[in-house]
């Protein structure tokens, strides 16, 4: 009993040191890396990329820490980090192959690995969103969404998708908004998991869709990447029809296989081109104004990014076949 008391005292005392998370100030290795390059005016800036919770100066929760000593450490690295989500205290990522969500806790300090969501083991989680105190997980093998509270707490399962895969959160109205890929629609639902209506079919007209795969909710408008149309469709907060824009090809402005939507505060629209490697910019009407990016593992390239997430101006990207994330931060210019 003295040995077990003074092995929790020594992992308490461990848990509850920390280096503390980095701010995203600054660029990992000193670097300066904009988007586009002098003498025009840079409007994105390479800040820093991490692969895993130490990354942060983060550390696991006390309670993994406490398991992990007598059953033996996990692997919590990004596998294949593919959709994220950001807000003042939280980074979570789906990560598919490793069948986990990681949960980066800036508040707390912490790091937690999410590999169920209550009795339910997760598959193929592909989908998150993070909106009022709530955690949502999209498993696309199961072909469920989980919705957990801040404690990580199951509330609510919602099913009947043929396959869910991204999810955005409306908080105004308190609207979950879940892409159903091979129904070829977006499902709407309250904060309780009651159905409410449904976006699209099958098609390539306005308000159609041809796999649907990435989401992204801003200024009361929802963004739908319509992937296999090689297009953006956006919708006002009734709902209705506003700009439909991309079509397929390699060149500026165009999409080879567009994944992860994301708004900045100017409302500038995001997408990642994963086959291009790069990330485009474009203005709500759907006017082309910038990319960055290129293939590689550098810093600032890019190896399939998928999941996009945009908060305070920071772009956090999904860089899935480098196994990290990236991130950047919007310069905005004054007007």
């Amino acid at each position: 009993m003295t040995r077990l008391l003074g092995m929790l005292l020594a992992l308490l005392l461990v848990a509850c040191s920390s280096t503390g998370p980095q701010t995203f100030d600054k660029p990992s290795d000193g670097t300066q890396l904009v988007w586009p390059a002098t003498p025009e005016i840079a409007r994105i800036k390479f800040i820093t990329s991490f692969k895993d919770a130490e990354d942060l100066g983060l550390k696991k929760s006390f309670f993994r820490r406490f398991i992990e000593f007598f059953t033996g450490s996990e692997e919590h690295s990004l596998s294949r980090p593919y959709t994220i989500a950001v807000n003042d205290s939280r980074i979570a990522v789906a990560d598919p192959d490793a069948a986990v969500v990681h949960l980066f806790e800036m508040d707390k300090k912490s790091y937690r690995r999410i590999d169920q969501a209550g009795t339910h083991r997760l598959k193929s989680p592909i989908g998150v969103s993070l909106g009022n105190n709530r955690l949502f997980i999209a498993d696309s093998k199961l072909n469920k969404v989980f919705i957990l509270n801040s404690n990580l707490e199951m509330l609510l399962v919602i099913e009947n998708f043929q396959r869910p895969t991204s999810l955005a959160f409306d908080p105004t109205q308190e609207r979950l908004y879940i892409a159903d890929t091979l129904a070829h629609e977006i499902q709407a639902f309250d904060s309780d998991g009651n159905y409410l209506f449904k976006i699209g079919e099958r098609g390539d007209q306005d308000i159609q869709f041809n796999f649907p795969s990435h989401l992204a909710f801003s200024n009361g408008h929802l963004f739908v990447n319509d992937t296999m149309n090689f297009r953006v469709q956006s919708f006002d907060s009734q709902v209705r029809h506003l700009h439909t824009f991309g079509k397929q090809g390699d060149a500026s402005g165009y999409f080879t296989q567009s994944k992860g939507l994301a708004l900045d505060s100017d409302g500038h629209i995001y997408v990642a081109d994963a086959l291009a490697n790069r990330i485009q910019i474009f203005d709500q009407s759907g006017t082309f104004l910038l990319e960055f990016g290129g293939t590689g593992d550098e810093p600032g390239s890019f190896r399939m990014p998928s999941g996009l997430a945009i908060w305070n101006d920071k772009i956090f990207v999904a860089d899935s076949y480098n196994q990290r994330i990236q991130v950047f931060q919007y310069l905005k210019v004054d007007k």
